[in-house]
C-alpha cells in the first residue's frame, strides 16, 4: 500500500512538471505555483476568494486560501477558514438516511407518508429514495416561496416554513420516479424523517453519528443563522456601485439539509477519505451513497444519493456542487487516482467547479481529450426552416433558436455526420411536410431526449387591447399569494404582495416571459375565449396555475 501512494504520488509530480511546462531556464511546475495560477484572480487582499485542499494516497497535498474571508475586518482566507457548504451537504443529509437504514430502522423503499403524514398522497407512492435522488416530482420550496412574493433573502425562512410550502402542493412536476429534476425539497423532508424515526434533532444525529466519530471539529449545521461562528468567511456579491466593489450576500434563514452546513477544507478531505477507506463509514453506507437512482423507464441516471457518479476526461469521479447566497463550493473524490480535492469560495459565481477540475487536470496526465462535436456550417435557408421560438414540453420554458423577426436564439449547425446540433446540445429535429421545423429533441445529459414544440416564427407583438385580456388578479390555492396584472402603456405588469413587479414580454400567442420569479408565463382561456388561469413555468416549477379571480 506505501508502494502504491508513493507511486501516485510520484505519478502526480509528473504530471505536475509535465503539464506546468518546465521552461528553457525555469524549474518545473509545483502543484501551489499552479494552484496560485487557477486561482489568481482572487489572490488579493481586495476581494473574498478561496479556500483550496487536495489530498491524494493519504496525504495532503496542498492546504490554502486565497483573497479575504472578510473584507470588512481584513481577514485572509485560510484552510481553517469555515464556509457554507450550499448542496454539497446533501451528501450528509443522505447519509443520516442510510445509517438508519442500516440500523433497520427505516426503508429506503418506504412510502415518506408512512413518517411524514402532512404530506398529500399523490397518485403514485413517494418513496424515500425518491427524494434523495431528486426523482420525486415535488417543486422546487424556493421558487415557490419566490412565487409567494418572498424570495429568498427578502426574509427569514425557516424549517417549518419550508415543510408547509411543500406540504401544501396538491401537485407534482411529473408522476414520482419518471423524470430527474433537482430539487431542494426532497433533502428538505429528509432531516424530518431522521427526527421522527431516531428520536433525536437532526443537528443532534449528525453531531453524535458523522461529525464527531470523523473528527470533523469544524462542520456542524447552520440551524441558527445568528450563531457567532469565528472563523466563518463572509459571502460576497460584486456590486458596480458598492464602495469596494463587493457587498454582502450571506443566507439569512434558519433551512438545513439540503445545505446549511459550515465546514472547512480540511474536514472535507477527511471526510472523503472516510469514503475512500471506510473505516467509521461501512461499505454498505458508502455504496449506498453512490449507488445511481433508475427511472420508472429503467434509465440510469448520474444522480446518485446526495452525490453524482460520472466521469470526468475519461476518470471516474464522484463529486457535488454546491451555492447558497454568495458561497460556491465543490468537492470531488476520484477513486482511481486516490485523489480528492476541495474547493470552498465566498464570492458569489465563482467557479469552483472549474477551479477542481484545472487541478484535476494539472494532476492526472492520463486524462481523456475534450470531446467536441464535429460540425459544420449550415446553409441559411436550412437555418431559416428550424429558427423559431420553441417552447420546452416539460417545463414550458422559452427557447428561441436562429434569428427571426424579433427574436435571437441558440446557433445551429450541422453535424458532419448527420444530424443537428442546436446550442451546445444534439438536437433530433422533426420536420413537417412542407420542410419547416415543428419541434425538436433535445439530447442530453444521462441519455435523455428532451422534446421541444415550434409555438411560433416570429415574436408575438401584441397592441394595448389584448394585453388588456390578461388584466386582472390570479390567485393559487398551493401557494399564499395574489398577482396582479396591469397594463401600464403598451407593457403587461405583474406584481405581487405590492412588492416584488416586473413586465411579462409577449413571445407567442398568450406566451410571455416573466423575468427571474414567474419564469415563462402563459394563460388558458375557457370556451369564449375569455382568460381563466395564468401559468408559471421553470426548471425547478414546471407548472403552477393561478386561478383567475377578478377581470
Amino acid at each position: 500500500m506505501l508502494a502504491c501512494a508513493v507511486a501516485l504520488i510520484a505519478l502526480a509530480d509528473t504530471a505536475l512538471a509535465q503539464r506546468g511546462g518546465r521552461g528553457a531556464a525555469g524549474p518545473p511546475a509545483t502543484l501551489e505555483s499552479q494552484a496560485d495560477r487557477i486561482f489568481a484572480q482572487f489572490n488579493s487582499t481586495h476581494t473574498p476568494g478561496c479556500a483550496v485542499g487536495v489530498r491524494q494516497a493519504g496525504r495532503d497535498l496542498l492546504l490554502k486560501g486565497y483573497g479575504m474571508a472578510n473584507l470588512e475586518a481584513g481577514v485572509p482566507i485560510s484552510a481553517g477558514t469555515i464556509f457554507e457548504s450550499g448542496s454539497v451537504a446533501k451528501q450528509f443529509t443522505a447519509t443520516a438516511i442510510l445509517m438508519l437504514v442500516r440500523d433497520g430502522k427505516l426503508s429506503l423503499d418506504d412510502p415518506v407518508r408512512k413518517h411524514i403524514p402532512e404530506l398529500p398522497e399523490y397518485p403514485r407512492p413517494l418513496l424515500v429514495r425518491h427524494l434523495l435522488s431528486h426523482t420525486s416530482g415535488l417543486r422546487e420550496w424556493s421558487n415557490l416561496v419566490a412565487l409567494a412574493g418572498w424570495p429568498r433573502t427578502t426574509r427569514v425562512h425557516t424549517q417549518q416554513d419550508l415543510l408547509e410550502t411543500v406540504f401544501a402542493q396538491k401537485s407534482l412536476n411529473y408522476p414520482v420516479g419518471d423524470h430527474y429534476s433537482y430539487t431542494n425539497s426532497g433533502f428538505a423532508l429528509l432531516p424530518t424523517i431522521v427526527e421522527r424515526v431516531s428520536g433525536m434533532s437532526f443537528v443532534q444525529f449528525s453531531n453524535e453519528r458523522i461529525f464527531r466519530p470523523l473528527g470533523l471539529r469544524d462542520t456542524h449545521w447552520r440551524d441558527d443563522f445568528t450563531e457567532i461562528v469565528p472563523g466563518r468567511a463572509q459571502a460576497y456579491s460584486r456590486a458596480a456601485n458598492a464602495p469596494r466593489g463587493w457587498s454582502l450576500e450571506m443566507p439569512f434563514e434558519n433551512v438545513h439539509g439540503p445545505g446549511g452546513l459550515l465546514t472547512t477544507v480540511a474536514d472535507w478531505l477527511r471526510w472523503n477519505d472516510e469514503l475512500d477507506k471506510k473505516n467509521l463509514v461501512s461499505s454498505e453506507i458508502v455504496d449506498g451513497l453512490t449507488t445511481r437512482a433508475v427511472l420508472t423507464s429503467g434509465r440510469t441516471i448520474s444522480y446518485a444519493r446526495g452525490v453524482t457518479v460520472s466521469k470526468f476526461r475519461g476518470v471516474d469521479e464522484i463529486a457535488h456542487s454546491g451555492s447558497t447566497g454568495g458561497y460556491s463550493t465543490y468537492l470531488a473524490r476520484y477513486p482511481g487516482q486516490q485523489l480528492s480535492i476541495a474547493v470552498l469560495c465566498n464570492a458569489a459565481g465563482a467557479p469552483a467547479t472549474q477551479f477542481t477540475r484545472s487541478l484535476v487536470e494539472a494532476l492526472v496526465p492520463s486524462l481523456a481529450p475534450v470531446a467536441s462535436a464535429d460540425t459544420v456550417a449550415a446553409e441559411a435557408g436550412e437555418v431559416a426552416k428550424i429558427a423559431g421560438i420553441y417552447r420546452n414540453a416539460r417545463t414550458h420554458e422559452i427557447q428561441p433558436v436562429g434569428t427571426g423577426a424579433g427574436f435571437a436564439g441558440a446557433p445551429v449547425r450541422k453535424l458532419r455526420d448527420g444530424g443537428w446540433m442546436i446550442g451546445n446540445n444534439r438536437a433530433l429535429v422533426d420536420f413537417g411536410p412542407d420542410g419547416n421545423a415543428r419541434g425538436y429533441r433535445a439530447l442530453a445529459a444521462d441519455s435523455d431526449s428532451v422534446p421541444f414544440t415550434l409555438v411560433a416564427k416570429e415574436q408575438w407583438k401584441p397592441t394595448p387591447a389584448q394585453l388588456a385580456a390578461f388584466a386582472g388578479r390570479y390567485r393559487s390555492d398551493e401557494i399564499p399569494a395574489v398577482w396582479t396584472l396591469t397594463v401600464e402603456g403598451d407593457r403587461l405588469v405583474a406584481s405581487v404582495r405590492g412588492a416584488l413587479k416586473g413586465t411579462l414580454t409577449p413571445v407567442y400567442p398568450d406566451g410571455f416571459t416573466g423575468g427571474g420569479t414567474l419564469g415563462s408565463v402563459w394563460f388558458t382561456r375557457d370556451a369564449r375565449g375569455a382568460v381563466t388561469e395564468m401559468h408559471s413555468g421553470s426548471s425547478r416549477v414546471w407548472d403552477i396555475a393561478f386561478q383567475r379571480v377578478r377581470p
